[in-house]
């Protein structure tokens, strides 16, 4: 799990979730919104994985690619990461790789 000071607050996230520019790949959705500081979050549905265990598991993966692609670099803005269903089909070294493909296309 992200430092505290790296996680949004409950009425962040709904303000960026609503106001963000929207990246579509065929297992995730990538929500960005330009910020002087980073933030990132991790959604993982009950449509991609009906235990918790499952969906933990992945949105832990999901933090983890999303945080190592940020301290490989100084990137700043609010990252919102959704899983789509097809996401519980594939490994997690794919959806890293898909991830860093939709965080490119948000510097373009």
């Amino acid at each position: 799990m992200p430092p505290k000071k790296k996680r949004l607050t409950t009425e962040a996230f709904s303000r960026f979730f609503a106001s963000g520019r929207r990246f579509h790949s065929d297992h995730l959705q990538l929500i960005h919104t330009p910020n002087p500081v980073f933030h990132g979050a991790a959604v993982v549905g009950k449509k991609v994985y009906k235990t918790a265990v499952k969906r933990n598991r992945l949105r832990r993966q999901l933090y983890s690619a999303l945080y190592a692609w940020h301290r490989a670099g100084d990137h700043n803005g609010v990252y919102i990461v959704v899983a789509k269903p097809a996401a519980a089909n594939i490994s997690g070294r794919i959806l890293s790789a898909e991830l860093r493909e939709l965080v490119g296309r948000t510097h373009e």
